[in-house]
């Protein structure tokens, strides 16, 4: 279900952005776009695999691989119902926090392996940017784990049953603030897309 959510909230995203930009957004595979990110999946795999000759070849090809895997990790513990968490940890939201901040240990594997000075400062510019929104991002959780006395996600759901969201106290709107503004500047979306300098770098890191 995790790669179901993440292809559609990625179109989402796309038909918000265009509006913005006043522009269509994907509209052309399937009705209104919908099948957009089936498109692009295809466009992926068969795209040619280019490796750089001094290339460190195993790291090379790891290095997208691993970045999904905490990607996908992350849902193992979120709650989408009532007994509809894959893995109900009572230490759920530590696994959380824990496995989201792996992803900076593949970014650096890309920028390494090219064997590229540029490549390699670049990757280690996005792992400062990513590094430096964790600590905040951390502390935003705190007042939420003082709030319900729990690591568990399941508990801290349903310590929110009958309508006592934590998010409407000032607290928790400040909280949810920094910790939606740590979200963006980590996956490197706008404005917090600096290190990957689209402006000066066709080609990413």
């Amino acid at each position: 279900i995790a790669p179901v959510i993440t292809m559609y909230l990625t179109w989402l995203e796309r038909k918000v952005i265009g509006r913005i930009q006043n522009r269509y957004g994907p509209n052309r595979v399937g009705i209104f776009g919908l099948l957009q990110p089936i498109a692009d999946m295809v466009k992926i795999f068969i795209k040619e695999d280019i490796v750089p000759l001094r290339a460190d070849k195993v790291c090379h090809f790891l290095a997208p691989v691993i970045i999904i895997i905490p990607s996908l990790l992350v849902f193992a513990v979120l709650p989408f119902g009532r007994h509809m968490t894959a893995v109900n940890l009572n230490v759920g939201l530590l696994f959380f926090i824990g496995v989201s901040a792996l992803g900076v240990i593949s970014l650096f594997m890309a920028s390494w392996a090219s064997r590229n000075k540029f490549a390699l400062l670049g990757g280690m510019r996005a792992v400062a940017q990513i590094i430096s929104y964790e600590i905040p991002m951390v502390l935003s959780v705190v007042p939420v784990i003082l709030a319900t006395e729990s690591l568990s996600m399941d508990a801290i759901v349903k310590s929110q049953l009958g309508g006592h969201w934590l998010v409407l106290t000032p607290w928790g709107i400040f909280a949810f603030v920094v910790f939606f503004l740590c979200g963006v500047a980590e996956i490197n979306r706008t404005p917090f897309d600096l290190p990957e300098a689209e402006s000066e770098l066709v080609q990413g890191y």
